[in-house]
């Protein structure tokens, strides 16, 4: 029998009401989305379509499907899931070409989408999902953060919206 070793008491402050649990933290940030997260995520981005592909949306549905492209384009950049570079640069020249058209009078007017637009944008947008599904929580958050960034620093405007806003709340 060997001499028994001291080992300090563990801390036990992840346990007390009010205080941090870091290993919770980071499992949160390091876990992939679950398909309920995944689904909400793409929800937004999937009304939007369907109001565009209906020849009925906004400005600021558009701007929303060019923002889930423009997000899509920088996990491929990242190197988290890659080879997906030519369908999102598809669906980014569709959505300029409806933008475009959109606003050939000078003020947004609804229109119809082509068809190569429409399958450049849905394969596009199943392709997003599929990146999203692969990505944790936590790099979400930094590409997220970086856009921000990157559209501030660009003199561009970053807009928190909601489904209400957008005219996409259930009727």
């Amino acid at each position: 029998m060997g001499i028994p070793r001291y080992t300090p008491p563990r801390s036990r402050q992840h346990l007390k009401p009010g205080g941090v649990n870091t290993l919770f933290k980071a499992l949160k940030r390091a876990s992939a989305l679950t398909r309920a997260e995944v689904a909400e995520t793409m929800a937004p981005y999937r009304a939007c379509f369907a109001r565009l592909r209906e020849g009925v949306a906004t400005e600021d549905q558009h701007t929303v499907l060019a923002t889930a492209m423009h997000i899509a384009q920088a996990i491929e950049q990242r190197g988290i899931v890659r080879g997906l570079h030519e369908h999102i640069t598809s669906a980014q020249q569709a959505l300029a070409a409806v933008r475009t058209r959109a606003l050939a009078t000078g003020t947004w007017r609804q229109t119809p989408l082509h068809y190569y637009e429409l399958e450049a944008i849905t394969t596009a947008l199943d392709l997003h999902e599929f990146q999203i599904q692969q990505l944790s929580a936590g790099e979400i958050h930094d590409i997220a953060r970086k856009l921000i960034a990157q559209t501030q620093t660009s003199g561009g405007a970053v807009v928190r919206t909601s489904a209400q806003s957008l005219g996409l709340q259930a009727a």
